[in-house]
């Protein structure tokens, strides 16, 4: 059993993975069926699983509690901290171009359903003005706005698993199509979806607990993620035959439209869930990609370098938003591929080193080098289908 300490840090690592990468899951697991989706899910999880323990034994081999960073220059020299700061800012900013797209489209839908035309591209920029303020004021507006809707997404979500479950239809969720691009379409937002890996560093720094107590902690974390996704998959992909929602695209709007069917209550509550899912992972997001660049371009905490670095965080994506509304799975594809090289390359090849380098601490995963190569193989084939 864990003590209120440590379950307080596998909640971190559960609310780190849940969030934007949920409402991607019946878009592309729905296509090709519930209990094939499910199986890949639970590969998909024990990869990301087994990544994460490597994170763990490079992090206590090296010196428990440091940042991403420094442990890819230690073990893999400037390189190496260059491909990690590197694909962090990539990731950072497909996240936010997904959650951008995503809330564009429901102000969008929100909109139309109060008779006003807004446009999506016109509810993404809305929402950047609106989230750049919380950002720009600072840390503590942020985890306050963030806290306040945290609890109310967990509010929303409760309703609406209640909401959608009396329209379950078991023949929806036993009919299969896993045809191989469909399973490769998965993969990307499949490991998107488990992404809490850079977290990992602060949950050592955290707890500072033995290897045993800080594994559990990882196991029970991931786990929770795995049950919410289940159950969410099983309540949306059971209300609706396959083939809707192979033709309704792949934007969150879109999703909430399928699934709210004539129902205006049902709408209204999946609608709350879904911007209360992109919001609170948008504020996350956002800040840990302004204190990221901050940190590499050496900004201040003044007035004026606060805006550079706001502006620095917020353009990019919103520039990529306005060109490409309605690619919230496109750009969590994205975002997968560059959390593969965080979460699989980056620790399978620091792991490889210190193994080769005899660098001796209280914990190994097992598994050897054939583990390593089979994590890194499937590593591969996240990258290669993001790009499909």
């Amino acid at each position: 059993m864990l003590d209120s300490r440590h379950s307080g840090a596998a909640c971190i690592v559960a609310g780190t993975a849940i969030g934007a990468g949920m409402l991607g899951l019946p878009m592309v697991i729905g296509p090709m069926g519930f209990l094939p989706g499910t199986l890949l899910m639970a590969v998909v999880w024990a990869m990301a699983l087994f990544s994460a323990l490597l994170l763990l034994e490079v992090n206590l081999k090296i010196g428990a509690g440091k940042n991403f960073n420094n442990m890819a220059r230690e073990v893999l020299g400037r390189g190496g901290q260059i491909v990690a700061t590197g694909s962090m800012a990539f990731l950072l900013y497909a996240l936010l171009v997904a959650y951008l797209t995503g809330v564009g489209g429901l102000v969008a839908r929100t909109g139309g359903a109060l008779g006003m035309a807004v446009t999506p591209q016109a509810g993404s920029l809305l929402f950047a003005v609106a989230g750049g303020v919380v950002v720009l004021i600072g840390t503590a507006l942020v985890v306050r706005v963030n806290k306040a809707l945290f609890y109310g997404m967990l509010v929303a979500m409760v309703v609406a698993f209640a909401s959608l479950v009396p329209g379950v239809d078991v023949a929806n969720l036993t009919t299969a199509a896993p045809r191989e691009k469909l399973v490769l379409a998965c993969l990307p937002v499949l490991f998107t979806s488990f992404g809490f890996h850079t977290g990992i560093p602060s949950i050592v720094r955290f707890l500072r607990s033995d290897a045993r107590s800080l594994r559990r902690v990882i196991l029970v974390g991931t786990a929770l993620p795995v049950i919410c996704y289940f159950l969410w998959l099983m309540v949306s992909l059971g209300g609706m035959p396959a083939a809707d929602i192979s033709r309704m695209g792949g934007n969150v709007d879109t999703l909430v439209s399928a699934l709210a069917g004539s129902s205006a209550w049902l709408g209204s509550v999946l609608s709350a869930f879904a911007a209360l899912a992109l919001i609170t992972s948008f504020l996350g997001v956002a800040l840990a990609l302004f204190d990221l660049l901050a940190e590499t371009f050496r900004l201040s905490d003044s007035v004026l370098h606060r805006t550079v670095t706001a502006v620095l965080v917020f353009a990019p994506p919103v520039t990529a938003a306005l060109l490409s509304p309605g690619r919230f799975i496109q750009a969590l594809a994205h975002a997968g591929a560059a959390l593969t090289i965080l979460a699989v390359f980056l620790p399978c090849a620091m792991a490889w080193k210190l193994r080769r380098d005899n660098v001796q601490a209280s914990y190994q995963v097992a598994g050897g080098t054939a583990a390593l190569v089979v994590t890194s193989a499937f590593g591969l084939l996240v990258v290669s289908a993001s790009y499909l």
